[in-house]
């Protein structure tokens, strides 16, 4: 079948004979033309130059193939830096802005590819024709220039590869020359036209995607996939559609095998791009459809930790969604994850999102809820609980302070935090937007007045970028918008950019609500229980000698570590724990909630924390009993070690929270043994228990479904279990691709209290 045989090449990376580095000589710093024209021609200098690559059993052509060298590219043939482009910034614009900030982008874009796929690349080309007579201000202008740019480049890169395949095709006979003459006809179609057919609009959706990639390099997700290629269904049988949805699939997973020099994150580069399916659609009715059926048939064969798949159960969802999904999960395709449709929408609509955007949301790389090619969610910063409670424990001055004062004081600490970072980065916003309107004297002045910081837009982005170097010295990549980064290709698939004439990172996309991250809630919520009970209750000691432990890393003090590690924890329907839990973020998402962005949208509460083991590794030790530098557990998920009785207390603790002031993410992962469904009617028993929690309140559930034994075996014999996949928080890869620490931490989440 050729699933099968495009999967395995895929794992064989195949495509990796074409990757080249990038040629030094590429560059479009000294070409006189505005800065976001330099960036589009330097983007539209890789469309036209890259090597192309047709694999023998594609049906969606492309591959991105441009990188950057590294110390071991010669070496090894996976070791690229993703961060590829030819250079645009000359030393006039570093002298205008102070900084370089060349090669930055936040990406975490979740796109709307059916604007461009509605009108076709002439048809966008022609309206920007008409913007350029209307734009009124250079920067308008400018921008509108520069998108033409690289959406000309995109055409040029479809036509190269419709060429490609035509000579390709007189190369072969027989079914693979029919099949590369309609490539060709395809590519020499939709690099013009809208797409007419399923095949053609999988291509201009899989050509768009690379745009984007190439210009933000990582982390770029596809939207709600199902809502929009139902419109090109024809007469398809379900076995095409299965046939070529998952050709789509198997194209995302084309850069797995690439090594990050650092290894950061998982030791791949692992792309983590989100495909949203299910829900209701933008005028409430039922959004499950065809697509969306052979999404999770594809997934059958395809069998990878990518796309990553969200999907959003309402109660107008047909059971086969369900039946077809807690399948796949039981199986364990651990790249499933599911959203509660009603409480999600409520939540968005209550913070002041319109009801046809509400009910359009999709997902960002972590499961950061947004509205695709409406709304940029991510990201104003972050407030880290844990670390304003070890503040907290040491700038008391109170003898003899009582729990409800202490409490009261930990809450005012919080509340100080997320009013400083909130009206930090609203500074941004504000400076940013009189820069558009032409008072750069105000974005300037903000910056030597230490408003503005030259690494980062808010005081709150380091917390809310959890994964960090193994080395602290090593480089850390800068996820921000900046104004020497325009992203006029991204910006093209955004509602609001081309009409206004303004670039996404101007803040130019319709929706202007940002997400603010509540982080490592489940360390503060188990160390101020612990506070609570051993300190406070029970008297058996002051903050004074905790502290004294904590300092010392309990080196000392393993007796004490002891009584506050075997105090309640989180997750186990206690409301001695509980209730302070729900008390804590509610009043910090009350408070996020107050605020407004400058241009008009609304700062939505996320309860969010990502990379357990690199985050933990720059907290110290915590009340609860942990030690400095261990893993932290995945937002709202038991700290391993914690979980007394199983995931139906879990869900009954996580369901107390009051979804309807939490907007951006609230992610609960727990982990099942394979046994723990059966091999008969194990899918119902999935369904049955995630359709109680989302009755209870419950928002998201993530599930890892794992044989717990094979994991310790694939340790030791890795070659004998390529294919098992798990889900370390809001991403998914290979187990035996990931680096120890992350594998050993995956274990532990299996350990109990």
């Amino acid at each position: 079948m050729r699933l099968l045989k495009l999967r395995d090449d895929m794992l064989l990376v195949r495509h990796g004979s074409k990757r080249v580095v990038l040629d030094k000589i590429w560059t479009t710093k000294d070409l006189k033309y505005s800065l976001a024209e330099r960036k589009a021609l330097s983007i539209k200098m890789i469309f036209e130059k890259m090597p192309l690559y047709i694999g023998e059993n594609e049906l969606i052509v492309g591959s991105r193939t441009v990188y950057g060298a590294t110390a071991e590219t010669g070496s090894k043939p996976s070791c690229y830096d993703y961060n590829a482009m030819p250079s645009y910034v000359n030393q006039e614009d570093i002298n205008y802005f102070g900084f370089n900030h060349e090669f930055v982008s936040k990406a975490h874009y979740t796109p709307d590819y059916s604007i461009v796929m509605s009108m076709g690349i002439d048809g966008l080309l022609e309206e920007l024709n008409e913007k350029n007579q209307a734009y009124t201000t250079k920067d308008q202008v400018e921008f509108g220039q520069s998108v033409q740019i690289v959406y000309q480049g995109l055409k040029s890169l479809i036509l190269r590869y419709a060429d490609e395949a035509n000579k390709l095709s007189r190369e072969e006979e027989g079914q693979r020359h029919i099949e590369l003459i309609e490539i060709a006809s395809i590519c020499y179609h939709i690099a013009s036209k809208p797409p007419e057919t399923l095949r053609e609009a999988c291509q201009l959706f899989w050509f768009l995607y690379l745009g984007t990639i190439i210009e933000n390099f990582q982390f770029i997700n596809f939207g709600r996939m199902d809502q929009i290629l139902i419109n090109y269904v024809k007469e398809e049988n379900d076995n095409e559609l299965t046939e070529i949805i998952g050709c789509l699939l198997l194209k995302m997973y084309d850069q797995y095998d690439l090594i990050l020099a650092d290894k950061n994150l998982m030791g791949h580069y692992s792309a983590q791009h989100n495909v949203t399916i299910g829900g209701v659609k933008r005028d409430g009715r039922d959004g499950c459809n065809r697509i969306t059926k052979a999404i999770l048939s594809a997934l059958s064969y395809t069998n990878l930790p990518e796309p990553l798949i969200s999907i959003r159960v309402s109660k107008k969802s047909p059971d086969w969604l369900m039946g077809k999904a807690s399948n796949l999960s039981v199986k364990g395709l651990n790249c499933m994850a599911y959203y509660n449709d009603e409480k999600v929408i409520d939540s968005l609509n209550i913070a002041g999102i319109n009801i046809e955007d509400a009910r359009d949301y999709g997902f960002g790389l972590c499961q950061d809820i947004l509205i695709p090619g409406r709304g940029d969610h991510y990201c104003s910063g972050g407030t880290n609980l844990t670390k304003i409670l070890l503040k907290a424990i040491e700038s008391t001055k109170m003898k003899n302070i009582s729990y409800s004062n202490f409490l009261d004081y930990y809450q005012e600490k919080i509340i100080e935090d997320i009013d400083e970072k909130l009206k930090a980065y609203n500074r941004w916003e504000n400076a940013i937007l009189e820069y558009t309107k032409g008072n750069r004297q105000c974005y300037f002045d903000n910056l030597k007045e230490g408003m503005l910081l030259a690494d980062e837009p808010s005081l709150g982005l380091s917390d809310a970028q959890a994964a960090k170097s193994e080395k602290e010295d090593v480089h850390v990549e800068l996820y921000i918008q900046s104004l020497m980064s325009p992203l006029p290709f991204t910006s093209a698939l955004y509602h609001g950019c081309v009409e206004s004439g303004t670039d996404i990172t101007r803040l130019g996309c319709i929706n202007k609500d940002k997400g603010f991250m509540i982080l490592s809630p489940v360390i503060a919520i188990n160390s101020l229980a612990a506070l609570k009970k051993v300190v406070f209750y029970d008297k058996r000691y002051t903050l004074e000698e905790v502290l004294k432990g904590l300092k010392a890393n309990w080196d000392g003090y393993e007796l004490m570590r002891q009584y506050m590690w075997n105090a309640p924890k989180w997750c186990n329907d206690d409301d001695f724990v509980d209730d302070d839990a729900i008390a804590i973020i509610a009043m910090a998402s009350n408070k996020i909630n107050t605020f407004k962005t400058p241009s008009g949208g609304n700062h939505l509460a996320g309860v969010h924390q990502p990379h357990p083991v690199f985050a933990g590794r720059h907290l110290p030790a915590t009340p609860e009993g942990r030690f400095a530098g261990k893993p932290i557990p995945v937002t709202l998920s038991p700290e391993n070690g914690t979980l007394k009785y199983g995931p139906a207390a879990a869900m009954r603790s996580v369901s107390k929270i009051d979804s309807r002031r939490i907007q951006w993410n609230s992610c609960l992962m727990l982990q099942y043994y394979s046994s723990t469904f059966g091999e008969n009617g194990g899918s119902a028993k999935f369904t049955q228990m995630l359709r109680a929690f989302f009755k209870m309140g419950g928002i998201q559930h993530q599930p890892n479904v794992v044989d717990i034994e094979e994991l310790k075996v694939a340790q030791i014999q890795p070659e004998n279990y390529k294919d098992i996949i798990i889900r370390m928080w809001g991403v998914s890869a290979h187990f035996v691709d990931l680096p120890k620490d992350v594998q050993d931490e995956f274990i532990a989440r299996f350990d109990v209290l």
